[in-house]
């Protein structure tokens, strides 16, 4: 794996401030998202930034190889993930889901809950395929507009989703 602690390190630059001027996505570029927010819309984004940056500052300190160093995640959110469940349970539910309808099965993977590990799993370094690059509070509206950095087209986005909405996000879509 190559050393992602550059790319961590301009991320969290970019979560506090924003890219700089002159700075050009990695990748393949941006993908650019909607995140709608009922209310509190700068909350929500100041929750997920905070989130952001307890994963990205364990990172720098070795985690996941090192267990003392894992992100010190904001109570909130370690409230908002689902429960753990059994690897039973876990294959039970996928056969249930595999067995609805393709728009069903969309839906129940946009408002499922996510539990703290299937979350913390997608932002281990190996498994990270987006990293934030803006976001802004648009004026009066109810959402976010916000841009992430990608490697590849289609790129696994499930947990980017789940920090917005246990942030309090109603809905987050990829913009077309």
């Amino acid at each position: 794996m190559e050393n992602i602690s550059p790319r961590l390190e301009s991320e969290l630059r970019r979560v506090a401030k924003g890219p700089s001027a002159n700075e050009k996505p990695g990748g393949i570029g941006t993908v650019r998202f909607t995140v709608r927010c009922p209310i509190g819309t700068a909350d929500v984004l100041a929750k997920a930034k905070s989130v952001l940056e307890a994963v990205d500052n364990a990172t720098l300190a070795g985690w996941p190889s090192n267990e003392k160093a894992a992100p010190q995640l904001p109570q909130w959110f370690i409230d908002r993930c689902a429960p753990p469940i059994t690897q039973e349970e876990a294959e039970r539910q996928l056969a249930w889901r595999k067995s609805l309808p393709l728009e069903e099965q969309n839906r129940l993977r946009n408002e499922t809950d996510w539990s703290l590990d299937n979350w913390l799993y997608w932002m281990e370094p190996s498994n990270r395929q987006w990293f934030w690059w803006d976001a802004k509070v648009l004026e009066d509206y109810d959402h976010i507009a916000l841009a992430i950095e990608v490697e590849a087209w289609p790129f696994p986005w499930g947990a980017l989703r789940w920090l917005f909405r246990a942030a309090g996000a109603s809905a987050v879509e990829a913009e077309e």
